[in-house]
């Protein structure tokens, strides 16, 4: 996978924000998340009797926030909808991804837990955007309205982004202003134009 660029962090990290960089530049990108949420709809029946719990269903839909809640606080909980999820995720991934390698032009795809799982391993280039523990904490609390504990519980359901430093192929880091980072974002983005990357 010669164009492919994952884009991964930690929760409140910044991925969003470079990927909106990314598109505003001409960039092309795919979402892990999105076709996530799309397996979630298709498949919220089974999630439902999987987990034995009606209650996740909300008109015909999964209740995202119960699923979030009820994963977050239970390991095994956790492991049950991923090994439910990855294989579906990643199936309909490669797929996306084998169509926009065709178009010879290097494109990101937003992937939260690249660094947790080995199924992306080797089929492109892996961006980190980098935001310290204490930060990621402050911004998860505040985007999402959690509470300190609730946001903890999140941060530390992933590998700690400390450890993911050294597996990345770049880091960008995130730990000041916006406008800095949007500087940084755009002069990494457009080293890949050139083909420096």
């Amino acid at each position: 996978m010669n164009h492919t660029f994952f884009v991964s962090a930690s929760i409140a990290c910044g991925k969003s924000t470079f990927i909106k960089i990314a598109h505003s530049m001409g960039f092309e990108s795919l979402s892990a998340d999105e076709i996530a949420h799309e397996i979630l709809n298709e498949f919220s029946n089974e999630l439902a009797r999987l987990f034995e719990n009606p209650a996740l269903l909300i008109n015909g839909k999964i209740n995202r926030k119960a699923l979030g809640a009820l994963v977050f606080s239970d390991k095994n909980a956790k492991k049950k909808l991923e090994n439910f999820m990855h294989p579906k995720i990643k199936e309909r991934l490669l797929e996306k991804i084998h169509i926009l390698e065709q178009k010879n032009k290097p494109f990101f795809v937003e992937l939260p837990l690249f660094f947790e799982n080995n199924n992306y391993a080797n089929l492109g280039k892996s961006i980190l955007i980098y935001a310290n523990k204490e930060q990621s904490l402050e911004r998860l609390m505040k985007r999402e309205n959690l509470s300190k504990e609730e946001a903890l519980k999140r941060i530390e359901a992933q590998m700690d982004i400390e450890k993911k430093i050294p597996l990345a192929d770049f880091v960008i880091y995130n730990t000041s202003t916006y406008e800095n980072f949007k500087a940084e974002c755009i002069k990494f983005i457009e080293k890949i134009s050139r083909g420096e990357i």
